[in-house]
């Protein structure tokens, strides 16, 4: 018989990865990160307080001790290994992952390496952000993720239905608008880069319209979805079955 052991700290179990959240108030919908039901396991959230999306975007590192200390309540929960809901939490990554003894990924943006490792070192990749302003060469650099291929760097902040539901946060959110938005700035930059190799979609909204966006180029598609995915598949290791 299996002896169950109490976890010290532990309020609740099973929960397989944490996830750290923006302080922020929007609707979110089947596929987002902040979405419960996007995942086919079970997980655990926790906001950063004070961490609002401008605060994120603009980097706050005042805020950085609060990362670590919800990251730290998670690990006490079980989780085996600790995501976020924005791909700006690239500020958080050292101090996190040096804080806790789980795997860390704290950004869509850490794919970035592994998708250039992919592909012909001339060929361009589309990151669609919630805001270029912000996400510039020079944050990627400081954040160790550089790669050999052209970058394009796909900004949402000026678009209509993206700016107000999540930057300015109105309350609501028009999915069919947001999805014309990001495969127009996308089937842009196939254009004007007809070799383009992938898309990576940086903002943890976005995932809900990954589909669309490959319909539309036909290249794979990144985004935090597919990074969680994979934190848990190496973390939740199945037995297999078979013939041979």
């Amino acid at each position: 018989m299996t002896i169950y052991k109490t976890r010290r700290g532990a309020r609740n179990y099973g929960q397989a990865i944490g996830i750290l959240q923006l302080d922020c108030s929007l609707p979110f919908i089947p596929g987002d990160v902040d979405n419960a039901s996007t995942y086919g396991y079970p997980v655990l959230y926790r906001v950063v307080p004070g961490l609002s999306t401008a605060a994120c975007l603009r980097g706050a590192p005042e805020l950085a001790a609060a990362a670590v200390a919800e990251a730290r309540e998670l690990e006490r929960q079980g989780v085996r290994a600790i995501a976020s809901d924005c791909g700006f939490m690239l500020q958080f990554q050292d101090a996190v992952r040096q804080a806790v003894r789980i795997p860390v990924w704290m950004s869509s943006m850490l794919q970035l390496p592994m998708i250039a490792a992919g592909l012909g070192a001339d060929r361009p990749i589309a990151v669609v952000t919630a805001d270029s302003t912000n996400l510039t060469p020079e944050f990627l650099a400081r954040a160790g993720v550089a790669v050999r291929n052209p970058v394009l760097i796909l900004g949402l902040q000026e678009m209509p239905e993206f700016k107000t539901s999540v930057l300015d946060e109105k309350g609501s959110i028009n999915a069919a608008l947001i999805e014309e938005e990001v495969v127009a700035a996308v089937r842009g930059a196939k254009e004007r880069h007809p070799d383009l190799g992938a898309v990576l979609l940086e903002c943890s909204m976005l995932p809900p319209y990954a589909r669309a966006v490959q319909d539309a180029v036909g290249v794979p598609v990144f985004d935090f979805v597919t990074m969680i995915d994979f934190l848990y598949a190496s973390t939740h290791r199945t037995r297999y079955q078979g013939f041979y």
